[in-house]
């Protein structure tokens, strides 16, 4: 493991989680508080969005947005589509990011920055290093059965966290400080919980299970230096309206992942 004291620059690992994702914009605080370099930021759905963000130099910006945000207000964000390709089309939610950072193109940012979407067809990760920001995040949020999918010439893309929820082995800059975020962690107080389930929630239960058991081969096969796990059950997939909270959990989480 490198050592904090070392030359601090960062590549940073964000995962998928749907509003757990936003504790990302907490440790992001808390590394540069810290005096840490982030040069590199690898992200997936969630993960791709607060990234983004903050290789544009807008993630505070998006942290003060997300904490306006009321469950009326998050509901208003969701543009119904065709239930056959998936409940919401995205659009009004790319839309609105307007308000934070505009679109670019990913090779003229000021970091290294790429998204990770899913080839469901081929059943490979694609990764987004060039090109629309936007085009990169919009692939990378396509939760299937939720957001719309993208079609990308012959290929048809979803959410980069189907088969891979936290990206570590697309760090390119292996000098760095190596840092994850892993919103798959371990629920809290969950002991018995899987009794008390009707057969929806116990399919739904059984899938977190999975993305459990692919982030933690990840993490075992890559070994970050540093790793910021956020308990499964601090949010659910649409609670944007407790950013506030969930800046702060992350913030908090990455204090005590760095030992500071």
């Amino acid at each position: 493991m490198k050592l904090v004291n070392d030359k601090k620059k960062v590549s940073l690992v964000l995962g998928s989680g749907g509003a757990r994702g936003i504790t990302q914009i907490g440790v992001i605080q808390c590394l540069e508080e810290l005096g840490f370099e982030i040069d590199e930021i690898v992200g997936c759905s969630i993960g791709s969005l607060v990234g983004a963000a903050y290789a544009c130099n807008r993630v505070s910006e998006l942290g003060n947005w997300m904490k306006t945000l009321t469950k009326a207000q998050v509901f208003r964000l969701m543009d119904f589509s065709n239930p056959r390709y998936g409940l919401l089309k995205g659009e009004r939610v790319l839309n609105t990011l307007h308000e934070v950072f505009d679109d670019v193109n990913i090779e003229d940012l000021p970091l290294k920055y790429a998204a990770v979407a899913t080839d469901l067809e081929k059943e490979e990760e694609v990764l987004f290093e060039k090109g629309s920001i936007y085009t990169a995040i919009r692939a990378s949020i396509a939760i299937p059965g939720v957001f719309t999918g993208i079609a990308d010439g012959d290929r048809f893309l979803v959410d980069g966290g189907v088969l891979n929820p936290v990206p570590i082995n697309h760090v390119s800059r292996k000098n760095n400080i190596v840092i994850a975020v892993n919103l798959e962690g371990v629920p809290d107080k969950e002991v018995g919980m899987v009794a008390k389930l009707n057969p929806v929630a116990l399919l739904q239960e059984s899938y977190y299970a999975m993305r459990r058991r692919l982030t933690t081969l990840s993490l075992d096969k890559y070994s970050p230096d540093y790793i910021v796990t956020i308990p499964h059950n601090s949010a659910g997939i649409w609670d944007f309206h407790r950013s506030g909270e969930l800046i702060d959990m992350g913030y908090s989480l990455a204090s005590n992942a760095l030992k500071v």
